[in-house]
């Protein structure tokens, strides 16, 4: 069962970064099955690392699109949100080494960090895309069609 569910509050009224953040989701609700339904004689952290490295690897080619379509539209506020995209990852990895130091993290901690994260980031700093992009071609369309 899906802990993190699409809804339509969280569509930024773009397919492609809709569809990401569609595919996000479906990644972090595998992470989740696959951090928490280990049993304690099986590889723990490595089952973690590998889980939060696929997690990694997606946020980075997600965060790359969408600051791609910031800057296409002329988003003003682009270098903030960009330096929130760094931030997460920056801290994403740092749990990662934490995990592969042998540090104590525990998965449901870091899995509440990143839902958390992520559905907030959406909510509001993505939702600024998408009022800045619905500005823009109302704009445009007032524009071309008087």
């Amino acid at each position: 069962m899906p802990i993190v569910k699409w809804m339509k509050s969280l569509s930024v009224n773009d397919e492609k970064i809709d569809d990401q953040h569609k595919k996000w989701i479906e990644l972090y609700n595998r992470v989740h099955a696959q951090m928490m339904g280990i049993e304690p004689t099986e590889d723990y952290l490595g089952i973690g690392e590998a889980a939060l490295a696929e997690m990694i690897e997606y946020t980075k080619y997600h965060f790359s699109s969408e600051e791609d379509f910031m800057k296409k539209i002329g988003f003003p506020e682009y270098e903030k949100h960009r330096k929130i995209h760094e931030a997460f990852i920056r801290k994403l990895e740092a749990i990662s080494y934490q995990m592969q130091e042998d540090t104590h993290v525990l998965n449901s901690e870091v899995l509440k960090v990143i839902e958390d994260w992520f559905i907030n980031h959406i909510l509001k700093e993505d939702q600024e895309i998408t009022k800045y992009a619905r500005r823009l071609q109302k704009s445009n369309t007032t524009t071309r069609y008087p």
